[in-house]
């Protein structure tokens, strides 16, 4: 009997984002490397900035990414100008990229020709459903944000929430960081199932000497016995300003470490913070350069204003990234970060929107080095043994194959006139 050659045609994933690149949402990017070595062929679609070119990136094989343009933004500043817009003409002109978006990403998506569509986000749904029903392919929501609660005041949160109820439910599965937003989703949004809970932990290293940070802080001239590193977006959210004000009760020897950007009035953050003689500022690290300064630090702080549910269910990758360099964390007392950090043994709880009591916690471990060899110990087991990637994606990985098992029986119809085309 002959034996066919070829062999079988790899199952692709067609991932669609809202952003620029896949790095920026690093639970997206961990997703798409793990299905490519996985045997997966995995396309990522992102925006394109309009002053870059486009290109296709392969960063490991049975990887890339494909861009496209969203045109509106600078049209629109062709006929208004760059004078200030006023809120009613902003308004339209989001509305106006959002939809060029939808359309170009349905018609990105749909020539993928995937076998699985995954949707990164609330923006990039809409497209994502349209072309997975179109072609009667199982779609998948990573829900990273609970979008239309990102803020306190969120632009457009009525139509968001309205997309969320009518296109959770034509979801074959939503996958969510944090078990409080798999119950929203679930209870409020009408999803077909409870979403699966796959937690935003970076990749398993073993803790790495680090001195980036203490060679800055000399290099400066600054005195200091206890480093204090929050790492991330320099946001008013983030409750900046309460970490700046716990600076001026901070024992002696103790600094805080800032490294990250923003933008409006964070936009030069080191400027804004320039008033307080225990903060240094240093730019946005990239993602992947991040570790050597991490694992340089003393402790980790992260917090989030309880200004809306998504902060206050909130499930940051960043106490993952400390505790995997053995770093004791100080996080908000909010349910998940209490069950992770102090259910744990890897850190304290303070009220993020008091810094007195933010600078009780940091001067508490700062003068007690047992307590933070034990929370490092802590951390650094249980980022092995459970708090990190390789075990957060087996079960999506499972997930994925069922949906895939079931994918043919849906008969996906070709595209008109031809096969759908590969990206390069």
């Amino acid at each position: 009997m002959a034996i066919d050659p070829t062999p079988p045609r790899k199952r692709k994933v067609c991932m669609v984002a809202y952003c620029e690149s896949p790095t920026w949402l690093p639970a997206m990017f961990n997703e798409g490397t793990s299905l490519a070595r996985a045997g997966f062929d995995v396309e990522f679609l992102c925006l394109a900035s309009s002053s870059a070119p486009l290109r296709s990136e392969a960063p490991v094989p049975g990887l890339r990414t494909r861009r496209f343009r969203v045109r509106s933004r600078s049209l629109f500043r062709g006929l208004v100008g760059f004078a200030p817009i006023r809120r009613r003409s902003l308004s339209v002109q989001r509305v106006l990229s959002y939809l060029e978006y939808v359309v170009k990403g349905f018609v990105h998506a749909l020539s993928s020709g995937a076998d699985l569509y995954v949707a990164h986000d609330l923006p990039p749904l809409l497209p994502t459903v349209l072309a997975a029903k179109l072609r009667r392919r199982p779609v998948v929501y990573h829900a990273h944000e609970l979008w239309s609660e990102t803020h306190a005041r969120v632009p457009f949160a009525r139509l968001w929430r309205l997309l969320d109820r009518a296109l959770v439910p034509l979801c074959d599965e939503v996958v969510t960081p944090e078990e409080n937003r798999s119950r929203v989703y679930f209870e409020e949004f009408g999803a077909r199932r409870p979403p699966l809970t796959v937690r935003n932990c970076p990749p398993y290293r073993g803790p790495i000497e680090g001195t980036k940070l203490r060679d800055e802080l000399r290099r400066r001239g600054i005195a200091f016995s206890t480093i204090v590193l929050y790492q991330g977006l320099i946001d008013s959210m983030r409750c900046i300003e309460e970490m700046a004000e716990a600076t001026r009760h901070f024992d002696d020897g103790i600094v805080l470490v800032i490294i990250g950007g923003g933008w409006g009035s964070w936009a030069d953050a080191a400027s804004t913070l320039a008033g307080y003689e225990r903060i240094v500022v240093l730019p946005r690290v990239p993602y992947e350069d991040l570790p050597p300064y991490t694992a340089s630090a003393d402790l980790g702080i992260l917090f989030y204003r309880n200004d809306c549910r998504n902060n206050y269910y909130c499930a940051p990758n960043k106490v993952f990234e400390y505790m995997m360099m053995g770093l004791p964390v100080i996080a908000a007392s909010y349910p998940g970060m209490r069950a992770l950090v102090e259910g744990e043994a890897v850190g304290l709880c303070v009220d993020p929107e008091k810094p007195e009591e933010i600078a009780v916690a940091v001067n508490r471990l700062a003068a007690d080095p047992q307590a933070r060899m034990t929370m490092r110990a802590n951390g650094l087991r249980l980022s092995m043994e459970r708090y990190n990637w390789e075990n957060e994606f087996n079960p999506l990985v499972e997930r994925y194959r069922s949906l895939l098992v079931d994918a043919p029986r849906r008969a996906a119809p070709p595209l008109v006139g031809r096969s759908a085309p590969r990206a390069q």
